[in-house]
């Protein structure tokens, strides 16, 4: 069983606050959906937990060990990082296979090169993700969103325990966002602990297990998705009314716009 846990947390830039007092607990087998708007935090936070940024206050400990008193190598063996996709291109001139392979450099010497066995990992998760017909193609020249598909390889290669994803299904078409939401909670099954960031309080409803919410006035609210998915707090996290709705037929929750608050023009 790996945790992962922050306490009191807190970042500012320079002098200007970004959150403060954030309290976090992740562990093996569970997912945890983080929501907000945007501008608030949620993926410096998510650099805080992954080690890349140092918070300004507070502790984060991965199994009782402070973060910071590990090393990189440590880190990576522990936790991944998928980042939030960029409009921009990428300009790496990997091919997709050799992009994907980098998630085995925290068990690789000096210099040394993946083994067969590790290529043949990248070639069979390629090959599961639909990517194998572009593995030799530059990793800048596919699709955005196949960009973000490899970036979930090269994190499985990574063999964590934890995977942190910031906004996952940002690039994808729906039927890809279904198909990484469904393997979120197949990792979730096999024993991975995922946290995520999402715009959409329909993919928390999806997953439905653990839920943070990061309001713009920085308010903090942790729970259980029956908890905290409801009409009255998205609405207060959003500053817009939300309604969630149980569709009578298949007696499963979606969160919709109140559509009686828009006017004629």
């Amino acid at each position: 069983m790996t945790e992962l846990t922050a306490q009191n947390l807190s970042f500012a830039y320079q002098t200007t606050p970004l959150f403060s007092g954030i309290n976090f607990h992740l562990k093996s087998g569970q997912i945890h959906c983080i929501l907000g708007p945007n501008g608030v935090g949620k993926s410096t936070l998510l650099n805080c937990l992954a080690g890349a940024y140092q918070p300004t206050d507070g502790q984060i400990k991965l199994d009782q060990h402070a973060l910071t008193s590990l090393t990189p190598t440590q880190r990576a063996r522990k936790i991944a990082y998928v980042p939030q996709m960029s409009s921009e291109r990428t300009p790496v001139s990997f091919s997709l296979r050799d992009y994907v392979l980098l998630g085995r450099a925290p068990y690789l010497g000096l210099l040394a090169a993946p083994s067969k066995k590790d290529i043949a990992k990248a070639d069979q998760l390629l090959d599961r993700f639909g990517l194998s017909e572009r593995a030799d193609n530059s990793y800048s020249a596919v699709s955005g969103g196949q960009q973000q598909l490899a970036s979930i390889v090269r994190a499985l290669l990574q063999e964590p325990a934890l995977i942190i994803f910031d906004e996952p299904t940002s690039a994808l078409d729906v039927a890809n966002q279904v198909r990484v939401l469904k393997l979120i909670r197949q990792l979730a099954h096999a024993g991975y602990g995922i946290v995520l960031t999402t715009h959409d309080p329909n993919q928390a409803l999806l997953l439905n297990d653990q839920v943070s919410t990061l309001a713009q006035n920085g308010q903090w609210h942790s729970g259980t998705a029956a908890e905290l998915l409801t009409s009255d707090h998205l609405s207060q996290v959003y500053q817009l009314p939300l309604r969630v709705l149980e569709l009578p037929d298949s007696h499963q929750k979606t969160c919709i716009v109140d559509q009686t608050t828009f006017t004629t023009i």
